[in-house]
């Protein structure tokens, strides 16, 4: 309901009745999600009604009985009681299932069941004391990335040679994402713009991309050699490229996120490989274009393989290489504010020097793709959220995760802003065992603090 439904129903039913049920699923999506305000519960509580207005338009009456009406009082309930997730039935029906699973005589299923029971407290009680042996309940999380911002490799990986152009991408990525170059990077521009006055600045800028890396390998060497300059071990390590050895892994788990390349998806009906970043970039309306905008775009794509550049074994890079979609033709926003991208167009088809193909690991962000039933060129996006991780988004002003898709009404549910007051304090908590949340009654009004 919350993903599929919307996406089935766009080009199935007339727009009244998607309207309707795009509004239906919207809001049981906010209600569910992990991250909730106050002022957002309240927003969709004044919201269902409308909705089930819009429902009673289509649906005859016999269809509305006592379930149908009970949307009307969940988003108060969570204002009163908390996030769903502590409340909902999934638990029980999962714990249910693992009870019928300890009776092994059917003519003494209670006593199969209280046995069995018994039987896994004992074993969760001597397993607190092993704490150098994985067990139930002290193994890690199924999406485990190390507890670190640089991830860790799904597998041990294979030691490749990397040809010409990938080394030179890859190289010319970490200069042009490294704080430490930034000096020099400038300084190459003013050269080319000094050089070639003629040129506008999308060709400079490209010509910049292809041989920024020659240009700085040699311009550190000469100031070494000619004027005894001294520059920072990274400096140097850098100019020097990177090894031309490195490893390549079938996947890599960061962010929360585990990743798989499109090649080892290709027997598996899960999908993994879906990737998104934000970068800021120069658009250009056309090659003639001279006054470029700068901003912070998103952009969409495929993860075609995940490698390692090692400068130095202190000094290593996890890059992932994919393909990218061409914003301008493969991207677009269509009827009830989807995300459409199309992989018929993507950016980097030569594979020259100059391309761009590859991001840090850990700028990645994890996105679903869901083949447009009316379309079949077409994918829907749809965007993921870390799987046991719950988004810190608090007064710090982090981003969240949590993006919403689909918005028939114009309601932002997360920002950036810093919020001051106690209404539009979030619910925070980081996982489900263990984590309490305080609820405190302030002027007849619901205060929800921030979980430790």
């Amino acid at each position: 309901m919350q993903q599929v439904l919307p996406i089935a129903a766009r080009r199935a039913l007339p727009k009244n009745v998607v309207e309707a049920l795009i509004e239906l699923s919207n809001f049981f999506r906010q209600l569910c999600s992990k991250v909730n305000k106050p002022s957002d519960l309240k927003d969709i509580q004044e919201r269902i009604v409308l909705t089930l207005c819009h429902l009673e338009k289509i649906f005859p009456m016999s269809f509305f009985d006592i379930m149908e009406h009970l949307p009307i009082h969940l988003a108060e309930e969570a204002l009163l009681a908390g996030p769903v997730q502590f409340r909902w039935m999934y638990p029980i029906e999962r714990f249910l299932f693992t009870l019928k699973e300890y009776v092994r005589n059917r003519a003494h299923p209670e006593a199969s069941i209280a046995k069995g029971y018994l039987m896994e407290e004992c074993m969760t009680f001597c397993a607190r004391y092993l704490d150098e042996v994985e067990t139930k309940s002290n193994r890690p999380d199924r999406n485990y990335d190390g507890d670190n911002d640089f991830g860790r490799p799904l597998g041990k990986g294979i030691k490749i040679r990397l040809d010409g152009v990938t080394r030179a991408q890859a190289h010319s990525y970490v200069l042009m994402n490294t704080d430490a170059v930034t000096p020099f990077r400038n300084q190459h521009l003013q050269i080319l713009a000094h050089q070639m006055p003629n040129r506008n600045s999308h060709y400079i800028q490209k010509l910049h991309n292809q041989t920024f890396h020659k240009w700085f390998k040699e311009y550190v060497q000469m100031e070494r050699r000619t004027l005894n300059r001294v520059f920072s071990d990274e400096i140097n390590t850098l100019a020097d490229g990177p090894h031309e050895f490195g490893r390549r892994f079938k996947g890599y788990f960061i962010n929360g996120f585990r990743f798989r390349t499109k090649k080892g998806e290709n027997n598996k009906t899960t999908q993994n490989s879906g990737i998104m970043m934000d970068a800021n970039t120069m658009n250009y309306a056309s090659a003639r274009d001279k006054n470029p905008q700068s901003g912070e775009e998103r952009f969409y794509g495929v993860l075609t393989d995940v490698i390692q550049i090692r400068y130095t074994n202190d000094l290593k890079f996890i890059l992932f290489k994919g393909d990218w979609i061409n914003n301008r033709m493969g991207l677009k926003k269509v009827e009830f504010k989807f995300t459409l991208v199309n992989f018929n167009h993507l950016l980097y088809k030569n594979n020259i020097v100059g391309d761009e193909p590859f991001i840090f690991a850990q700028h990645a962000r994890q996105v679903c793709y869901v083949q447009d039933p009316s379309d079949l060129g077409w994918h829907v996006v749809l965007h993921m959220t870390v799987r046991d991780l719950f988004d810190m988004y608090s007064k710090d002003s982090r981003r969240p995760t949590i993006v919403p898709q689909v918005e028939l009404y114009e309601r932002q549910h997360f920002d950036d802003t810093v919020y001051q007051n106690d209404e539009d304090v979030a619910w925070v908590r980081e996982g489900v065992d263990g984590t309490e949340v305080d609820i405190n009654e302030k002027e007849n009004d619901v205060d929800m603090e921030e979980c430790d």
